[in-house]
């Protein structure tokens, strides 16, 4: 072996041991015991309720003997109180057909018109005059006490204050507690959120009676976008754990919050179900569903929307769900109790720890480079000291330029480093001709890309890895470059591989992310014994998620050396590419730091042992057939 191949496998070597506290510290981790939260839907309880002829108070106690922890409260509007019927627009003349004997002189409005609501909660009419005289003082809000019931006049164009948030009604949230369920307010964003307008709603918020996460309402953050950092201090002072959906990454300024929150423990990944996605599921599938997000996609607050139309058969139904629910997330050992204990966070590694780290990535990269251009040694050593010397100094460049940076700190460096790795390894271990030496390279390189991505910002998904599909496309075309006997067959195959990327960028900029997403355990159950057969087989034989079939890695190599033997080197230079998709596939694995390591590590182990046991058989045969005896002796 060529003086840079050792080099190289010992930077791999000091690269993957510098990792390993680091993977420790995040196993710890992720063993510890962690909340998490089951939010019922608060125009869901209502309409429970009413269908269900069954008391408000009562129906609450119910959802908590179900399993729901919280439910949510939105913010109080003019539009939504009309919407509800809690207050009643009156004719235009304002105070029916004996208006103008009983019609109190009411001032010339400053702005646009006067408009008139009855209704029959007078405590209800003073807050709404309350908080509009504190938010918009313009609109001269009024209580005229002149029919059997109160009326509340208001100046100004509808439209605009209908669409204000109002604060939150106590007594609703002490309701909810009474029945043992906590609070999750949700503020509502409207025009010109100014910074005193956001602190009111949000000091509000955390004054409510169980209220300790919040979740906002709608596709914008209030605040967004110039008085966010008034959203943020409000948070922070007051301890309010931020429902942060990751999924779905629909509200404009959630990132922002989420990067603020998570360095103080209070950003919380969370997932709610689109009514376009629900359509597909009932209840049992979707529980299942909520099962794999919370296993394998780190949602921790399952914002719970009850069937209604579809799947739907009862409206008390929906208490079944939440008991499905439940019995997923304590399956895995999550803990349904707000009195939990909040895990310690989990710090991204420091700069001397990513720079020793990214020594295995530079060694894979200059072994896939040395062996792919055929480099002499002189060469292959100087390429071997440039990217160690490279890549380790990336850690030390990456720092904030500007204040903006200053409050959300960039992720440059790790997200290059994880890169680099993933799409030097698998053409490395390609290319080593020794199945030992590929595992060693797959296995060095896989412990540097997962210490890369761990960290608060990862494991919650604010930072991502960014694949650009350069972990399959550079690979293999490391591979095509370097096979021999194919002739033409190469260029075309490069060629191919071009217009494959580019056509793939087009669609999806993580494919081998999105192959390495686990799948719910409960698919069309409902429907047929057919259909459950196909979907079972479909789990078992498709390719989700990749990491099952990262054994492929090594039996393809051995294939690979068996047919070059048996002097076939077209298909062995085919055998070589399947294994290193099979590779990438399985570092593909190790990027995905919402998951449990524990989980990743056990299902590339069990691939790896399942195809090892192919792999040593081919290595053997080929072994055999290397030392048979020549034709005549």
């Amino acid at each position: 072996m060529r003086l840079s191949s050792l080099l190289n496998l010992g930077l791999i070597a000091t690269g993957a041991v510098a990792s390993l506290r680091t993977l420790q510290r995040r196993h710890a981790w992720e063993s510890a015991g962690q909340r998490a939260y089951i939010v019922l839907d608060y125009d869901d309880v209502l309409s429970m309720s009413t269908r269900a002829g069954l008391g408000l108070a009562a129906l609450l106690h119910e959802a908590h003997h179900h399993g729901a922890t919280h439910v949510s409260l939105p913010e109080l509007t003019l539009a939504r109180l009309i919407a509800k019927g809690r207050l009643t627009p009156m004719t235009a003349t304002g105070l029916g057909p004996h208006a103008d004997a009983e019609a109190p002189d009411l001032p010339a409005p400053r702005t646009g018109q006067w408009h008139t609501f009855s209704s029959y909660e007078p405590a209800l009419l003073d807050h709404v005059i309350r908080e509009l005289s504190a938010r918009v003082p313009g609109s001269q809000p009024r209580l005229l006490a002149l029919h059997p019931v109160p009326v509340l006049a208001v100046a100004g164009d509808l439209p605009t204050l209908a669409e204000l948030g109002l604060g939150f009604e106590a007594a609703a949230a002490a309701e909810a507690q009474t029945a043992g369920l906590g609070v999750v307010p949700r503020p509502v964003s409207f025009a010109w959120p100014e910074g005193h307008l956001v602190e009111r709603t949000l000091v509000q918020a955390a004054g409510l009676p169980g209220a300790g996460l919040i979740a906002f309402e709608g596709d914008i953050i209030l605040g967004h976008e110039m008085h966010l950092d008034a959203t943020v201090h409000c948070l922070l002072r007051y301890k309010q754990r931020f429902a942060y959906f990751t999924e779905t990454r629909h509200q404009k300024g959630d990132w922002f919050i989420a990067k603020r929150l998570a360095p103080h423990g209070l950003t919380v990944p969370s997932h709610y179900f689109t009514p376009a996605a629900m359509v597909p599921e009932d209840y049992h599938s979707a529980a299942h569903h909520w099962g794999m997000l919370a296993r394998s996609r780190g949602v921790r607050l399952c914002y719970v929307n009850v069937f209604r139309r579809i799947h739907a058969t009862a409206p008390l139904e929906g208490l079944h769900y939440l008991e499905h629910i439940k019995e997923e997330l304590e399956g895995l050992g999550l803990l349904l109790d707000d009195a939990a204990p909040t895990p310690p966070r989990l710090p991204a590694p420091d700069r001397r720890t990513q720079a020793v780290a990214a020594l295995a990535p530079a060694g894979a990269a200059a072994l896939a480079a040395s062996e792919a251009l055929r480099l002499p040694e002189p060469l292959g050593l100087a390429v071997s000291v440039a990217a160690a010397a490279g890549l380790g100094a990336l850690p030390y460049l990456d720092r904030p330029r500007g204040k903006l940076e200053q409050d959300y700190p960039p992720s440059y460096a790790p997200k290059l480093l994880a890169l680099a790795g993933a799409a030097a390894a698998p053409a490395a271990a390609a290319l080593s001709n020794s199945l030992p030496i590929a595992a060693f390279i797959q296995a060095g390189t896989a412990a540097a890309v997962a210490a890369f991505t761990t960290g608060d910002d990862y494991a919650l998904r604010i930072e991502t890895y960014r694949a650009l599909n350069a972990d399959w496309a550079l690979p293999l075309s490391a591979v095509l470059l370097h096979s021999e006997g194919l002739g033409r067959w190469r260029w075309l195959g490069l060629g191919g591989l071009v217009a494959a990327w580019l056509a793939v960028r087009r669609r999806t900029p993580d494919l081998l992310g999105e192959l390495d997403k686990d799948l719910p355990a409960g698919h069309t159950h409902h429907l047929s014994a057919a259909q459950r057969l196909l979907g079972d087989t479909i789990i078992a034989v498709g390719p989700r998620p990749g990491r099952k079939w990262a054994g492929l890695g090594l039996a393809g190599l051995a294939a690979a050396q068996l047919l070059r033997r048996l002097g076939q080197p077209g298909a062995a230079a085919g055998a070589t590419l399947a294994a290193t998709a099979a590779n990438a596939m399985a570092l593909a694995a190790f990027r995905r730091p919402e998951r449990p390591l524990a989980q990743t590590v056990s299902g590339v182990g069990r691939s790896w042992a399942g195809f090892g046991a192919a792999a040593l058989a081919l290595a053997v045969v080929g072994a055999l057939v290397r030392h048979r005896p020549a034709p005549g002796d």
